[in-house]
């Protein structure tokens, strides 16, 4: 449903930026992703489905021999400690 370019969204939807970020890969073009919001507001937590989404496309896709999904995925814990910097 979220891979449907016509869709039309009032809001980013996270599924909804994972497909369109999906579908310019498969196209050729860098993505770039950036997941911002106050304190409390589920960064951490959009970051992880997003890593999902693009890894679960990628081992649909038949690249489950790359490794793809596994690298997408082991780099969790490296976003997730930018995520919890501390702001001075």
């Amino acid at each position: 449903e979220f891979a449907d370019p016509a869709r039309t969204v009032t809001s980013p939807h996270a599924y909804k930026i994972a497909a369109d970020a999906y579908r310019g890969l498969l196209e050729g073009r860098s993505q770039s992703v950036v997941v911002s919001g106050e304190s409390g507001a589920g960064k951490t937590e959009t970051s992880k489905v997003l890593l999902q989404f693009l890894a679960f496309k990628a081992a649909s896709a038949g690249s489950k021999g790359s490794g793809l999904e596994g690298r997408v995925l082991a780099s969790t814990p490296l976003l997730e400690s930018f995520g919890n910097a501390k702001t001075i």
